[in-house]
């Protein structure tokens, strides 16, 4: 077999030598030693003492007088502002740099790209000195060839010999391959090794993606004529034969289709082992993301694994942000930092967006996308949560710990040529007589200087900007940037590219923290490790590094693993996992090292096959249980009805309604219809599979979508009803079509029309719909929460109180509750005795306002106990959804409530709020709603001048440029007068979280954990879903109904949080849980699909199928399912409390609900659990009535149980 490291002949004379020999020789020739195949093991050296002394930042500028580096980039081609100008703009316009120790003298060396003058390769001497060796080392580009245009630059190892090799990417002429001959000279070789192509190359991203032990590469392209191809060229996809030699496989691997490319990612984003591809697209061609088939093969699996992508993506890079073991990815957009730079030009971009064709398609958002992984196929989305989704008009983002403390920073490089997006600018452009005059134009059009940026990670998926501190801020045109340790103390120094200036070199002067280097060496994998990935324990806890060598832009860093350790003095353990499936662990290395890692010889894993799945807690049964029912929404534009409306009313369900309508002891199921589905009926059979069937009365579709549902006992037959409301907003407000429809059981699932005057006139646009005996005399009463005044948002709709008088429902809101009337735009609605004094109150979500405890005086009113119970302290919302269990096992329910989260461009507190106006601004008896938030204490305008403008033409009028636009506080805007006599709307909190109760009885508002702010909570529920006697929160989010100028809040995948008992939770990755749910999620029910005892899930989604998850349970941990069985008028008993004492001494409770969540009803059944070791010994029911009943738990308890009434 031949082997993969091929020896130069230097060497193989070198390594028969005498070790005294070897030493001098090494002394005075250390560019031609370390090249040989090295033996499995560890090696170390210490670091050398900190630069410094540290100044005013952390980071020193090292002059090019100080250093030996000196370069230019003068961009001084004159075709750049003529025929090729937008080849430039467009495509071409950076420049890269790379770093590795190409001569072997353990100093990492670097190489810099001159767009138009000759590029420079530096070696570096120590202590801060540098020689340029470019012409020594045969890398020198003179003459013509110096003219021709250069991109991006990568050192790689290609054929194995363990000397850095150097690719230079060039446009519209053969690319460079200059191969390492050991003796500190390179060969130019791309024709001869397949890799000179000749088009518009922009990096070559080196990676061994079949797993032989061979890199090979992927060449990303961008334009090469924007007359020809405007989409820019294809991608090349090349691998390596095994000896250095490359071959063409693009489209056998399925790497196909035209590219506008700035940067491009090997990342293993379902962390299978396999590298997979993310090409980074600017504007119009998509992002891709080709998952690795593992047979050689790739396919684009974008739309699957992420929820959205940048509009332009730009840079991009990979690691670990918050530490949980899985490789993240960062891609970059050019998304301003400050409203002025944003309302000059892209938010005008913004307010062009329009929906996907299909809404599984990830759209195109003109801003930074975070992935975090998640160990599976899909990915969270995460920018807007971290404060990292617009860094401005950025190049590079570079992760690297640069404080040593353990956790990962970000770099970013920023600015152009000029502010291209400007628009002013394009608007003069537009009146150019010719093409010349629009490049003179441009031309002439200031240079956009930015700074660049620093972001230091605060954990907890926090960053906080420090540039100025850190000294990273210089202001200019920057673009590819690469990190190395360049003087061997242990932290990472940064050089990058300027436009039209020589290259930054900065020291990083550091004075704390821990920190080890970690180099690779290769022996079955490719020999300089490329794609391993490296793993470390400390006492603080785990951290992880993929070695990757084309990240950011343009470039490559030093090809080693930086980890920063804080205080950590030691590493207990190091795992390496090695391309080619071999796993070496080692234990107990000091810090403040570099060390060099030895692929240890033998067999590394079976490649092809890939690892059997784990089992998580739930599995998803939606096909095989029957439960995946297909909802489409038919698409009504509410835009014409309000232009500057902020989120759409119309895609709000489906529903969900759990009820057992044929009385055979199992849960029926009833899905909400939209405006093209009907209502559907799942009907549990006693194999565990459900039979799905139309209900005849509501078979017939129209153009509103159903709101909430709910099955209960309406007319005392003790046989489940159905009511069904209308929602959304494609009918004029008060029409009859909105009436809901109440439909009697003839006990056998079969439902037919009420008779119709059961129910007042409620032409309502529904938004929560709730039952309980509220004065409790046998029969079940009503809340239905009106959501939205159609065409007249954000005004309040009237919502009302029913009481059953026998079967027939009658409006009592004027008379018990007149508050309940026009409490606001309520979202959803939960009947609990919150007081516990028997009587059912009510709570309710608000949008644009608080949650709202009435309290229940005996069934004879409601009054508002909001303020003093303590739920103002949750402030206003846009609360969505809300649910109750007894978090701190202190005997009273706590409320867990949904709200939009900190994953969006809204941002919200006391002093700052979110803001909506409603006014006459036009001036013509009409109202126009306006946005406006707070940067800096002033009170801005959301929307675009042309946006706004479009509604109210005053202000073109009154701001006749953009520019002024940008620059207006909406007071300026707008004018005080106007906007004094609008409606104000201001939302405080837009935090989930959960109101617990308090010794005083109070309550007091606790924002869930950070990942769970990470999307909109919709469908809520709390219980102990794990079997721990602890209460838990099951949430599932996103929202697609923002209109398209705001984009969907779609970064989350469902969440479950484990309680601790004390009203604490902790996030369960999406990955450990495999609770899955992507899309615009909606409701939420729980339910025992197999009767085994343990809460199973189903899901709605909008647009989209149903989810069921059955639960598996945990060893060592059990469940018992409790049903009740009431009087006829209340079958279900819903309002009974059900408490289960435990051998330790502690009690569990839970009420039985009809209605809560976010349009949905759950079984009317309660879930308890209890470690082994633990045994339930006491069940005590509190009946609606207030009668008791108490019993003993046998000693091994069914897994279900139901208690008749007394």
């Amino acid at each position: 077999m031949k082997s993969r490291f091929a020896q130069p002949t230097t060497l193989k004379l070198l390594v028969r030598l005498t070790p005294s020999f070897r030493l001098i020789l090494t002394m005075v020739f250390p560019v031609l030693l370390p090249a040989a195949t090295p033996a499995a093991g560890i090696s170390e050296q210490a670091l050398v003492a900190r630069s410094g002394p540290r100044g005013a930042t952390m980071f020193r500028a090292m002059p090019a007088s100080e250093t030996g580096i000196v370069t230019e980039n003068n961009y001084s081609d004159p075709t750049m502002w003529a025929e090729r100008h937008r080849e430039l703009e467009l495509g071409a316009l950076g420049t890269g740099v790379a770093i590795g120790d190409y001569d072997g003298d353990g100093r990492p060396d670097i190489f810099v790209v001159s767009k138009t003058e000759g590029s420079r390769m530096f070696r570096n001497l120590g202590g801060w000195k540098f020689a340029d060796v470019t012409v020594t080392a045969r890398v020198a580009d003179v003459g013509e060839a110096a003219g021709i245009w250069k991109q991006g630059v990568t050192f790689a190892d290609v054929n194995n010999d363990g000397w850095l090799d150097l690719y230079v990417c060039r446009f519209a002429a053969p690319n460079l391959l200059y191969m390492n001959q050991g003796d500190g000279t390179f060969r130019e070789e791309a024709a001869s090794r397949g890799l000179a192509v000749m088009d518009a190359s922009v990096m070559a991203a080196f990676c061994d993606f079949d797993r032989d032990g061979w890199l090979d590469v992927l060449l990303q392209t961008n334009l090469l004529d924007e007359i020809k191809h405007p989409q820019g060229q294809r991608n090349y996809l090349f691998k390596n034969k095994g000896d250095g030699i490359f071959v063409d496989v693009s489209e056998p691997a399925g790497i196909s289709g035209e590219a506008q490319g700035h940067s491009v990612a090997w990342w293993d984003y379902n962390h299978d082992g396999w590298p997979d591809l993310y090409v980074a697209n600017d504007f119009a061609p998509e992002d891709k993301l080709y998952r690795n088939n593992r047979d050689g093969t790739f396919s684009n699996v974008i739309d699957q694994a992420v929820p959205h992508t940048p509009a332009s993506s730009m840079g991009s890079d990979q690691g670990d942000i918050n530490n949980d073991g899985l490789i993240d990815l960062l891609v970059a957009d050019m998304a301003a930092t400050t409203h002025e730079k944003d309302h000059r030009g892209m938010a005008a971009t913004r307010g062009m967006a329009v929906d996907p064709v299909h809404p599984s398609l990830a759209p195109q958002y003109p801003r930074n996308a975070l992935y975090l992984a998640t160990g599976t196929d899909r990915c969270l989305e995460a920018a807007y949560l971290t404060g990292l989704e617009a860094t401005d008009w950025t190049w590079s983002v570079r992760f690297e710990d640069l404080d040593n403390d353990g956790r990962l920073d970000l770099h970013v490089t920023n600015g152009m040529i000029n502010e291209s997006h400007n628009s002013d600018l394009l608007g003069r452009l537009m009146l150019a007589q010719n093409p010349a005059e629009k490049v003179r134009i441009t031309k002439a059009s200031p240079r956009l200087v930015e700074e660049n940026l620093a972001f230091r990670n605060l954990g907890d998926l926090r960053f906080e900007s420090v540039g100025s501190v850190w000294g990273l801020n210089e202001r200019g045109v920057s673009f590819g940037a690469a990190f190395g340790d360049l003087d061997g103390d242990g932290d990472l120094d940064l050089v990058y590219a300027n436009y039209q200036k020589g290259v930054t070199v900065l020291r990083n002067d550091a004075e704390t923290g821990h920190r080890v280097v970690f180099a690779l060496r290769g022996t079955r994998s490719n020999r300089f490790g490329v794609g391993a990935r490296v793993r470390i324990e400390t006492e603080a806890g785990g951290q992880v590094r993929q070695l990757v060598l084309a990240r950011g832009v343009l470039s490559n860093s030093e090809p080693v693993l930086h980890f920063g350790l804080g205080e950590e003095e030691r590493i207990n353990r190091v795992t390496v996992e090695w391309p080619s499936g071999q796993t070496q662990e080692l234990t107990d290395l000091a810090a403040d090292r570099k060390y060099t890692l030895t692929e240890p010889a033998g067999p590394g894993e079976t490649l092809l096959v890939q690892k059997p799945a784990s089992r998580g807690q739930f599995t998803d049964m939606s096909q095989a249980a029957g439960l995946s029912v297909l909802s489409r929404e038919f698409m009504f534009d509410e835009l014409v009805q309000q232009p500057l409306l902020p989120s759409r009313q119309n895609q709000r369900g489906p529903g969900l309604a759990v009820g057992d309508t044929r009385v055979t002891g199992r849960a029926d199921i009833v899905v909400g219809g939209t405006a093209r589905d009907p209502a559907k009926l799942l009907h549990a059979g006693s194999d565990g599979r459900f039979t799905t069937s139309e209900i005849p009365f509501l078979a017939t579709v129209g153009p509103l979508s159903d709101g909430p549902l709910l099955l209960f006992e309406a007319n005392g037959d003790g046989h489940p009803d159905l009511l069904v409301t209308k929602g959304g907003s494609a009918r004029p407000a008060g029409s009859a079509e909105f009436q809901p429809r109440l439909l009697y059981n003839d006990g056998t699932g079969v439902f037919q029309p009420a008779p119709p005057d059961r129910l007042p006139p409620l032409p309502f646009s529904v938004g929560a719909l709730a039952a309980a005996d509220f004065n409790r005399d046998g029969q079940l009463d009503l809340i239905i929460g009106a959501r939205v005044l159609p065409g007249l948002y954000p005004l309040t709709p009237r919502s009302a109180l029913l009481v059953n008088r026998g079967g027939r429902f009658e409006d009592i809101t004027e008379i018990i509750a007149p508050g309940l009337r026009e409490a606001g735009m309520v979202t959803a609605a939960l009947w609990s005795d919150v007081d516990r004094d028997g009587w059912p109150d009510l709570l309710l979500t608000i949008e644009w306002g608080q949650v709202l405890y009435f309290h229940n005086r005996g069934g004879q009113a409601f009054e508002n106990w909001t303020d003093r119970a303590g739920f103002a302290t949750g402030g206003t919302g846009w609360w969505n959804s809300i649910a109750a269990a007894d978090f701190n096992r202190d005997g009273r329910s706590d409320f867990v409530v949904g709200n939009v989260g900190l994953n969006t461009q809204y941002r919200a507190d006391a002093t700052h709020p979110a803001l909506l106006f409603a006014g006459d601004f036009k001036g013509d008896g009409t109202m126009q709603l306006v946005e406006g938030y707070f940067e800096k204490n002033r009170m801005l305008p959301r929307r675009s001048r042309k946006a706004l403008g479009a509604s109210i033409p005053a202000i073109l009028k009154r701001l006749n440029r953009n520019d002024y636009f940008a620059r207006a506080t909406l007071p300026e805007i707008l004018g005080d007068k106007d906007l004094a006599a609008a409606q104000r709307f201001a939302a405080t909190e837009l935090r989930s979280g959960v109101f617990l109760s308090q010794p005083d009885e109070t309550y007091r508002f606790t924002p869930l954990p950070r990942l769970a702010q990470i999307a909109p909570i919709n469908g809520l529920s709390a219980g102990d879903f794990d079997g721990d006697g602890c209460a838990d929160i099951y949430a599932v989010q996103n929202s697609f109904a923002p209109v398209p100028a705001v984009g969907r809040m779609d970064g989350g995948l469902s969440l479950l949080l484990r309680g601790d008992g004390a009203g604490q939770f902790a996030a369960v990755p999406p990955g450990e849980s495999h609770l899955l749910v992507a899309g615009d999620a909606k409701a939420l029910a729980v339910l025992d699909f197999d009767q085994d005892g343990w809460p199973d899930f189903l899901i709605t989604r909008n647009n989209g199928t149903t989810l069921a998850y059955r639960n598996n349970g945990l060893p060592g941990r059990n469940s018992l399912c409790i049903s009740l069985r009431g009087s006829k008028g209340n079958p279900a008993a819903v309002g009974a409390r059900i408490s289960l004492r435990l051998s330790n001494g502690r009690w569990q409770s839970a009420e039985i609900y009809a209605g809560s969540g976010y349009y949905s009803q759950s079984a009317s059944s309660v879930f308890f659990g209890w470690p082994e070791g633990i045994v339930p010994q006491e069940i005590s029911v509190v009946w609606p009535t207030g009668d008791v009943t108490n019993l003993p738990v046998p000693k091994n308890p069914e897994t279900t149980w139901r208690i008749d009434a007394p």
